[in-house]
């Protein structure tokens, strides 16, 4: 083993320990911040409980499912920690490309192998990850990917470069495939630096005895088609918001060099397979030790860089939906208004009616039965045959169906209207199964109401009226009355007796109706109905609200880690320093270091670590440098957590909506800094 090398992976094996060191105190500062999390949670689920009209509410059962789902994605995060730290002891190099790229034959060379993993035609030779040693590295065939029916072999060749400290991409000089660049872009999105290997092709005997050198020759000497082929591949970097510009190529004939490594040195020479391995010493000589620290930082950073743009996707989306509540509880309170003020003056015109109708009655009534000793009798069947009862329970039915209807329509609304709602693009779409417990407040209106009018009308009892009539009668004719005079006394009297209980009756029926109205109509039907909306809409913006500060918190350990790995490649690049204050990053694409000042060297850090690298320095306005990570202005929305009737005093939530179409490197970097979610709809 070359001594440089053997140096160098002797101190790639105190950095493997520093990198763990370093990502797992992340890691248990992460656990911590979502364990508080957790207990705030708890004390939610106390608050909802406290509110007993609402059941079967999903807003605290679902932000309990995300937290635990969050907590399980974080526990695999330690747990990869420490599988990386046990199976990673020295330095690894993954194999990667499309099957038949030549990854088997690259790996019998470096080994010396007697040629029997090396495929045949079309067949799928490597189905299983397999280790090799060589200088001192540990180098992984794993299965080709792009393969028809692949899907299980790609599976094990992305488990196995999550691991890796170093990629080898493998393609073939006879053209290049989409599909072979989606999947560097996920190596790259990794946070994985990659070294490219270009397998020449060109048809050569399997016998070493019919090598033609000169074909040989010429094939590699043919630098601009290899460089063609290339920048081609590159090309399709666009298409994942990637840039490879920075990953090094070399390009060798795999077969000659198989063929005649422990036959021809100047063959074998002439297959430039030499400076493949040369290409690959060279990158551990000069980067080894930090790729290791590297390994063990991105095993944190590049699943807590989506975890925490996910977190923020569940914010946007419980604000967006808080709104949806306000605006149908605004709603609501509109129709209300108006309900409550028909009600009220269809009670009062159904009253006068009533009053009209039963003076009326007793006046027809009074006609007939002046001389009637069992007038009082004959006039409460006369009263109920009015049925002034069922007139005011219909109206009463009436109010409550038109109340019914209006809180189903508004339910129908609302279910469509959130199992419609969607973030950002299409891909991103977001739907919701909610299920809202509408008819089970009060136990429904119509039943509510039903029979009450009608049981206090069949109750009234009027006095008995003949004896009355009958002396009436007796003293007319003693005092010498006439006839006339003595009838119209007696219809009189009748009327006078029959009118105060009959008014009374109608103004008690009366006060039932509005008692009715208010206590299960308006209170249950409405007042209760617009209070259930609005909980909700202040649940969902709490929620909102909570999800992007602990996306926040989350941040911070993010751009902790990120700030130790740009201070550990300036080191060893002596690329200068900078005074920072955040740093974004989507790993394997780019990092936007945001500094006051600095004398970076960008360029060297961003060959180191295989990113973009930017350097921008904050405005004063938080808001401001925003915007132009951004690139496009944006509005601030704000959704209130509880019910205060002054506006200045209203505590909020708020949320970015983007004015015009952003990019979505720029969307990504800013999301994580804003500390509220960003909106692309």
């Amino acid at each position: 083993m070359d001594s440089s090398i053997e140096r160098e992976l002797e101190s790639c094996k105190s950095a493997a320990e520093e990198g763990y060191a370093s990502a797992k105190a992340k890691y248990d500062d992460i656990r911590a911040t979502l364990n508080d999390a957790a207990q705030k949670l708890l004390q939610a689920e106390r608050e909802q409980n406290e509110v007993k009209r609402i059941q079967n509410t999903e807003l605290i059962t679902r932000q309990k499912d995300e937290l635990r789902r969050l907590t399980d994605e974080v526990k695999k995060i330690g747990d990869g920690l420490q599988s990386l730290r046990e199976s990673t002891k020295i330095f690894s190099i993954v194999v990667y490309g499309r099957t038949e790229a030549g990854k088997s034959t690259l790996m019998e060379i470096l080994t010396h192998g007697n040629g029997q993993s090396i495929g045949k035609g079309k067949q799928r030779t490597t189905l299983d990850v397999r280790d090799y040693f060589w200088n001192g590295l540990k180098i992984t065939d794993v299965p080709g990917v792009c393969a028809f029916d692949g899907a299980v072999d790609e599976t094990k060749a992305l488990a196995a470069a999550k691991a890796a400290d170093l990629i080898l991409f493998l393609i073939r000089s006879d053209g290049v495939q989409p599909d072979e660049a989606e999947k560097l872009a996920q190596l790259r999105n990794l946070g994985k630096p990659v070294l490219g290997v270009i397998n020449v092709q060109k048809s050569f005997p399997e016998s070493y005895d019919e090598l033609d050198v000169e074909d040989l020759q010429e094939a590699l000497a043919k630098t601009k088609d290899i460089n063609d082929i290339v920048q081609q591949f590159k090309e399709f970097a666009a298409l994942h918001n990637q840039d490879w510009r920075d990953i090094k190529f070399v390009a060798t004939h795999l077969l000659s060099a198989y063929l005649t490594q422990d036959k021809d040195p100047t063959v074998f020479n002439l297959s430039r397979f030499a400076e493949v391995e040369d290409f690959i010493l060279e990158k551990v000589r000069r980067d080894g030790r930090f790729l290791r620290i590297k390994t063990f930082a991105d095993a944190v950073a590049v699943p807590m860089s989506n975890l925490i743009l996910k977190i923020y996707e569940q914010s946007a989306r419980s604000l967006l939906e808080s709104k949806i509540w306000f605006e149908k509880t605004q709603e609501l309170g509109k129709w209300s208004e108006n309900f409550s003020k028909r009600a009220k003056e269809r009670m009062e015109t159904l009253y006068t009616q009533s009053l009209e109708k039963i003076d009326a009655a007793i006046y027809n009534f009074s006609e007939k039965h002046y001389e009637d000793d069992r007038a009082g009798e004959h006039w409460q069947k006369k009263f109920k045959s009015l049925k002034l009862d069922e007139d005011y329970q219909k109206l009463l039915n009436e109010l409550a169906g038109e109340c019914e209807r209006k809180r189903r329509e508004l339910s129908d609304e609302l279910t469509q209207k959130l199992s419609k709602m969607s973030i950002g693009d299409a891909k991103a779409k977001v739907s919701l199964d909610s299920t809202i417990p509408w008819t089970k407040v009060g136990g429904g209106i119509l039943s509510g109401v039903g029979g009450f009018i009608l049981a206090r009308g069949a109750s009234f009892v009027f006095p008995p009226l003949g004896i009355a009539l009958t002396v009436i009668g007796i003293l007319g004719a003693v005092f010498g009355e006439s006839t006339e005079e003595t009838i119209k006394k007696n219809k009189k009297k009748i009327r006078d007796a029959i009118t105060e209980p009959s008014h009374a009756a109608l103004k008690e029926m009366h006060g039932e109706l509005k008692k009715v109205f208010n206590e299960k109509i308006w209170k249950e039907g409405v007042c209760d109905f617009w209070d259930l909306l609005a909980k909700y809409q202040f649940m969902t913006a709490r929620l909102g609200k909570s999800q992007y500060e602990l996306a926040a918190k989350l941040f911070g350990k993010f751009t902790d880690l990120n700030f130790k790995l740009l201070r550990e490649a300036a080191i060893y690049k002596s690329a200068g320093a900078a005074q920072v204050s955040y740093i974004p990053r989507i790993p394997g694409e780019r990092m936007l270091i945001l500094a006051a000042r600095s004398n970076l060297d960008t360029k060297k850090i961003s060959e180191l670590l295989g990113e973009k690298i930017l350097v921008v320095k904050p405005e004063k306005n938080f808001y401001e440098t925003v915007k132009n990570i951004l690139g496009v202005e944006f509005q601030i929305k704000s959704y209130r957590l509880a019910l205060d009737t002054e506006e200045k005093k209203a505590e909020c939530a708020f949320a970015f909506f983007p004015k015009s179409k952003v990019d979505a490197t720029n969307f990504k970097l800013a999301q994580q800094i804003a500390g509220r979610p960003i909106v692309m709809r």
